[in-house]
């Protein structure tokens, strides 16, 4: 006789039942579409609450630019809609193709190459609705009035993981989408000289919508806009590495989704590769991609330095990377992949979200993976 414990899997199909469940069990882990497996994997042993249920536009203001969904609508539906009339979320939410959830984004908090001119998805999220650790809908922002125990409750639930608790609704700005894009091929001789083009574009007074490096000097810029400003932008890029005489080619991309789609849908790395999403500043990558090349494994450096993304191997011990990350002092998420403890390397103060918790879930019963 097996006396292994089945852990609960539950499945509520609107507000109320959330409420329901969360003043019933103790403990438990909202989750959406799992297309972040390690951080829906993680907590095995407690009751997943799955919010694909809660699905639907629950309504879209094209003159206002807003748009209010439930968290498990697939983002995909959002952009469906939002491309009808010519709009757009410009931060790049990743795993789209996956199926992934607005609420699941908005929990991982994350942003695709294109939140480099625009910003991430914490500057475009306007309000939301969750179920605190009492079972009670606490709401914040955009088209509501009240803030759950005085805090900024749309941003703090931006990267809480579940933490904090169930978010059962969202509200974003959105924008206008461009009528056109190119993507264009920087081909520098080394990472430093990379990095060195990528600081020059950076200061430059030209709009660029997405910027990523890879450790063998390739820089890849996707600019966007009315189709006549491509030509002079694309011009403007070139002279302005002519005059500073680097040693860089520029090249107009035919496949950009190519460039762009495999962070964008997570094929980044090999199929049971762990993928790993490392926040950075531009002057620290020269340092750190020495320590990665000695590891060989993929990374490349998006929103113009800003974020590493690393494929680990599966067979690879994860405490490697996460003795790499705390070396460098830098901190780290597992996405994708199998992780016991999805944030490895130097983790911030709990100083403050300690209190944010008490506030918010006063009995603890949210176990995330924050």
């Amino acid at each position: 006789m097996n006396n292994a414990t089945i852990t609960p899997i539950l499945r509520p199909a609107s507000i109320d039942e959330v409420s329901q469940i969360v003043r019933e069990h103790p403990r438990l882990h909202v989750i959406g579409a799992t297309t972040k497996s390690a951080l829906a994997g993680c907590h095995s042993q407690v009751p997943k609450c799955v919010i694909t249920g809660l699905s639907g536009i629950v309504e879209h203001d094209p003159a206002e630019f807003l748009i209010t969904a439930l968290a498990g609508t697939p983002v995909g539906e959002l952009q469906t809609a939002l491309a009808a009339h010519g709009q757009y979320l410009p931060f790049d939410p990743p795993f789209v193709s996956k199926g992934a959830t607005i609420g699941g984004t908005v929990a991982a908090g994350l942003s695709g190459a294109g939140r480099l001119r625009f910003g991430g998805l914490r500057d475009f999220i306007v309000g939301i609705r969750i179920i605190d650790g009492l079972g009670n809908v606490s709401t914040g922002g955009g088209r509501v009035v009240k803030n759950a125990a005085g805090y900024d409750l749309p941003k703090l639930m931006v990267g809480s993981g579940g933490f904090l608790g169930a978010i059962v609704e969202v509200t974003l700005k959105v924008f206008p989408r461009p009528t056109h894009s190119r993507t264009l091929h920087l081909q520098t001789d080394s990472l430093v000289a990379g990095l060195e083009v990528q600081s020059i574009l950076s200061r430059m007074a030209i709009d660029i919508a997405a910027m990523d490096l890879t450790p063998e000097g390739s820089l890849w810029l996707r600019i966007e806009g009315a189709e006549p400003a491509l030509d002079p932008t694309t011009n403007r890029i070139e002279q302005t590495i002519r005059q500073r005489e680097h040693r860089a080619s520029v090249a107009i991309v035919d496949n950009a989704a190519a460039v762009w789609q495999p962070l964008a849908d997570g094929s980044f790395g090999a199929n049971d590769d762990r993928l790993v999403r490392v926040p950075i500043s531009p002057t620290r990558i020269a340092l750190f991609d020495t320590g990665l090349g000695e590891l060989t494994v993929r990374r490349r450096y998006s929103v113009a330095g800003n974020v590493t993304w690393i494929a680990w191997p599966a067979a690879r011990p994860l405490q490697q990377l996460d003795e790499t990350l705390r070396h460098h002092e830098l901190g780290g998420t597992v996405l994708i992949g199998e992780a016991v403890k999805p944030r490895i390397g130097i983790r911030p103060s709990a100083i403050m979200s300690q209190r944010v918790k008490q506030a918010i879930d006063p009995e603890n019963r949210f176990v995330g993976s924050f």
